[in-house]
């Protein structure tokens, strides 16, 4: 057995797999002052889940917020996970880098391209809508770069927080409806209308762009917490895959064993 775990700076992403097999999830909020326990109380909470024995091979790591790797990492180690894998660009991915500083990228990027170079043939393109929207592309194993922007949710807390008028607005909450049409009635509105389509936008003139400097048309493979709100509003065929980073971070674990 292997747990697969994403560390984002929203939340943290729990995958158990046998073989190739994802069994189950799990997605907690990342919370930077918790302790190793309290990581480790959940992780077994998972394992145990259906009264499944816990028996695991190995464990691997991606993480964008250092200072939770080590607590998580001592977390999967002490329910018997040997010398876990903490995922950067040196470890054999089976993907060339054509960037400037490949040890700068992302761990989750890297995972996202290393699924998405299997999954879906090239060139292809991710979109994670995350706490970051991040485009990372994908031509013949080479990472070739992309793009990043403020996600959706950061876009919100920014306008809070940046005026003196405009107001804190859920982007998932049940009470507030995702505007169908671009033209808001009400600042509320006004304020979804801007974020979603002008995310929308952005990400569609981005590949657009990318697609012109590169001389291909992307497929194109959408992902993250946010993605299921955005999905309603692209224009351009996906596939959406909410599992990428996981299953990507078995295949570099495979790779690396």
């Amino acid at each position: 057995m292997l747990l697969a775990i994403d560390i984002g700076n929203s939340s943290i992403n729990i995958g158990f797999f046998k073989g190739a097999d994802l069994l189950t999830t799990l997605k907690i909020p990342s919370h930077p002052k918790r302790k190793d326990m309290v990581y480790k109380d959940r992780i077994h909470d998972l394992l145990s889940k259906g009264r499944r024995e816990i028996a695991l091979k190995g464990a691997i790591i991606s993480s964008v917020v250092p200072s939770l790797t080590e607590r998580v990492y001592n977390a999967v180690s002490d329910l018997g996970a040997r010398d876990p894998i903490v995922v950067n660009a040196s470890l054999h991915t089976g993907l060339t880098f054509g960037v400037e500083n490949p040890e700068e990228i992302g761990s989750d990027r890297i995972a996202n391209m290393v699924a998405a170079s299997e999954l879906f043939s090239s060139p292809v393109l991710v979109v994670d809508f995350g706490t970051a929207t991040t485009i990372s592309a994908l031509k013949e194993r080479e990472f070739l770069g992309g793009a990043i922007l403020p996600g959706i949710k950061l876009m919100s807390s920014s306008l809070k927080k940046g005026t003196g008028k405009l107001p804190q607005v859920d982007m998932v909450s049940g009470d507030r409806e995702i505007p169908l049409h671009a033209m808001g009635k009400n600042t509320i509105m006004c304020i979804l209308s801007g974020i979603i389509y002008g995310t929308a936008g952005a990400v569609e003139r981005l590949i657009h762009e990318m697609e012109q400097g590169e001389s291909c048309r992307f497929k194109v493979v959408i992902t993250g917490g946010n993605s299921f709100i955005m999905r309603s509003f692209l224009s351009r065929k996906f596939s959406l895959d909410p599992d990428l980073a996981l299953k990507g971070l078995r295949l570099i674990y495979e790779r690396n064993v």
